[in-house]
């Protein structure tokens, strides 16, 4: 496979757009995923975008016009099954370092948020 030119990717972009997709991001309050917020948002490739996350972020402006946000309880993330619905992508961008959460904290948001439900949930959706 080889890198498209600059020509294929405008058009690959255009073809994208055309598609009238939604994605949902989880963890955007974090660096990665502050980041990734704003590409997709600058690429504008998303007709709908959705940050699924423990808090309310501060987004003003005309730029987050198609970005909404569910607050969701990730120890009971069963619970909130319908934030991943109607998203043909999803992005995990979740994490923690040790520092912050030591050890045990660290594994569960790695193993226990991370994969086993908010992947089950995506492909649920």
């Amino acid at each position: 496979m080889s890198v498209p030119t600059p020509e294929e990717l405008k058009n690959l972009q255009e073809s994208f757009r055309g598609k009238n997709q939604a994605c949902f991001i989880l963890g955007a309050s974090g660096e990665t995923g502050k980041e990734l917020l704003a590409e997709v948002l600058r690429q504008q490739l998303f007709s709908k975008v959705t940050l699924i996350g423990r808090r309310k972020l501060d987004l003003e402006g005309p730029h987050y016009s198609n970005v909404r946000q569910e607050i969701v309880d990730f120890e009971k993330l069963d619970e909130f099954a319908a934030a991943f619905q109607g998203h043909d992508v999803g992005f995990c961008c979740l994490g923690t370092t040790k520092a912050k959460a030591g050890t045990a904290g660290f594994q569960r948001v790695g193993i226990l948020i991370m994969f086993q439900h908010s992947v089950e949930l995506a492909k649920a959706a």
